[in-house]
């Protein structure tokens, strides 16, 4: 017997009393909305080029993933049980499909494996607009709305800075998996249709072995959508079978990584994220959070997270509330990453402001008001293209100003934007002399200039010079990362004061290192204080002072031996072959 699908429902079904608004607007030809979909991917996909093609270097982060990369290519592609990055013994337990990606295509294809941590993320980026307009089809029902909120999701700087930089060959792939996933699991729940068990089983699986934070997110999502649109016991069994397929496929990986390492790195990995239950300082945190309304990180004014705003309150009076439900969700269950995970809501919220509220008004004002009766006459066999003067000009202003701001990169102007920049060729340089010049043991304090998850020198030195640098916290997810961060956030502290802090430092955390290199970077070099002081004591020297910062050695020790000392081929990685 043949099971009845359940009715469609969506997050902007409107209230009576609104369909005065939404009816203004006449519907658009289906040819016309998927050429302005398509037009609104494009849109996003030459913002994120924009940004990507401003540096010749990977954006930020990624030296970790990288060195995954290199490890899977150097292991013959088996799962290695530790990583050679910063070689402290950090078990390889991330999920690894964006390397495996990686690690393949350098392989078969003429391409380097730096070349890909520029240009998969910025794929995998654009894909995810893609993606995110077919699940806007799904949730939202007026073509202006999905339309809208489409270019809203392409425009919110948060949306792909961090699926921009190095780190989204895992970040960006396991985002556009979860999108794609939640558009199967709204079709199973909405209609019935068994076969997307199937697909988005295999959907939440490659997320999980893309980056399985974002698997934590299609998780606790899943259950928003089946509260909001499912709700049987008929789409909870679906649920149940939807989790198994997951489930199954993804086994290989964690039985294999539990098998090495026990379950201690996913413990520790959990830990490292923070939710409303994980503690009064970040239950305080996810509050002032939600108080904050938006963090969609536009400069100035945020125009879309304005809309987004509105949008909720829309949702809220039509008695649809599953989209600020879900935007309040993601900020309680997971307090690291909302920032990004939250803009798809609020894009989809800023879609209904722009169909239901700004386009509607400003066609009735200009329409009653302003508009001459022979235009009106001129388009009476083609209504949708009668949108009026006033709402066309409405349109274009504001989303060339959501384009300037998802370009800009200013200082002091473009907020998390700035951190959308590679390393420098002089930093570079720097990395290259310590390789070159010291013993293949030594030990490094890079001195930060900033938080440690844009603190992009301290993440790719261990794959560019070769070298352990003591304060980095990658890849301490996985063993010890409270420790690591105390140790760093001490270090930055350290910056800015004399040189006895560096030696409380040692002793408090039990680190020693042989030299403090304290980078040059496009903002200058940081940290005055510390270096003059660095100059002028017994206990430090100069041996590099130059392109990409200054360099001191602890002690009288001389480092020119170093350049007779062999290399380390077997830490080489394939790409600088």
């Amino acid at each position: 017997m043949t099971a009845t699908a359940p009715p469609r429902t969506s997050a902007s079904a409107p209230h009576p009393r609104d369909q005065h608004l939404i009816h203004v607007i006449p519907p658009i030809p289906h040819r016309a909305e998927i050429a302005l979909l398509i037009a609104a991917v494009v849109l996003g996909g030459i913002v994120r080029a924009g940004h990507i093609l401003a540096s010749d270097f990977p954006l930020n982060d990624g030296g970790m993933f990288y060195a995954f990369a290199a490890d899977l290519q150097r292991s013959g592609f088996r799962l290695p049980e530790v990583t050679s990055y910063n070689y402290a013994d950090i078990p390889f337990a991330y999920s690894p499909l964006g390397f495996y990606v990686a690690a393949l295509i350098d392989a078969l294809t003429p391409a380097s494996l730096m070349d890909l941590f520029r240009i998969l993320p910025w794929l995998y980026s654009t894909a995810a607009v893609a993606a995110f307009a077919l699940l806007a089809r799904r949730i939202l029902v007026a073509q202006p709305a999905v339309i809208g909120a489409t270019l809203a999701f392409a425009l919110i700087p948060r949306s792909f800075m961090w699926l921009l930089m190095g780190g989204g060959v895992a970040r960006g792939l396991g985002l556009t998996c979860a999108l794609l996933a939640m558009h199967e699991a709204h079709r199973l729940y909405t209609e019935g249709r068994t076969r997307s068990i199937l697909t988005g089983g295999v959907l939440s699986a490659a997320t999980v072995l893309a980056h399985v934070e974002t698997g934590w997110f299609l998780a606790f999502t899943t259950v928003v959508f089946w509260v909001a649109f499912g709700r049987t016991r008929r789409t909870f069994a679906y649920s149940v079978a939807l989790a198994a397929v997951g489930g199954v496929l993804t086994a290989p990986w964690w039985i294999a990584v539990a098998s090495m390492h026990g379950l201690a790195p996913f413990i520790e990995a959990n830990a490292s994220g923070g939710n409303v239950l994980s503690g009064m300082t970040l239950a305080r945190e996810t509050f002032l959070s939600i108080a904050r309304i938006t963090s969609t990180s536009e400069p100035l004014f945020p125009l879309i997270g304005a809309l987004g705003l509105l949008g909720g309150l829309l949702a809220l009076r039509q008695r649809h509330p599953v989209l600020p439900i879900w935007w309040v969700t993601i900020i309680l269950l997971d307090l690291r990453a909302y920032p990004t995970f939250t803009t798809i809501p609020v894009a989809l919220m800023a879609g209904l402001a722009i169909s239901q509220v700004v386009l509607p008004l400003a066609h009735i004002i200009w329409e009653r008001a302003l508009l001459p009766a022979r235009i009106a006459e001129a388009h009476a066999d083609a209504p949708w293209l009668r949108v009026s003067r006033g709402a066309a000009l409405l349109a274009i202003g504001m989303l060339v100003y959501s384009t300037f701001g998802a370009m800009l990169r200013a200082p002091g102007m473009a907020g998390e934007a700035v951190y959308l920049v590679g390393l420098t060729r002089d930093e570079r340089t720097a990395m290259q002399w310590i390789r070159a010049n010291t013993p293949e043991d030594a030990r490094i304090l890079i001195t930060p200039r900033g938080p440690w998850q844009v603190d992009k020198e301290s993440e790719w030195f261990p794959v560019l010079a070769e070298r352990q640098s003591v304060a980095t916290v990658q890849g301490t997810e996985w063993t010890d990362f409270a420790s690591a961060v105390r140790a760093y956030d001490g270090a930055w502290q350290c910056g800015y004061q004399l040189v006895d802090c560096l030696g409380h430092w040692r002793t408090q955390n039990e680190i020693d290192y042989d030299y403090i290199w304290v980078p040059w970077t496009e903002q200058g070099q940081c940290c005055g204080t510390l270096v003059t002081s660095l100059r002028n004591s017994n206990a430090y020297r100069v041996v590099y002072d130059g392109a990409g910062g200054t360099i001191f050695a602890r002690g009288r020790e001389s480092n020119s031996f170093a350049l007779a000392l062999p290399r380390r081929a077997d830490l080489t990685s394939p790409a600088r072959r």
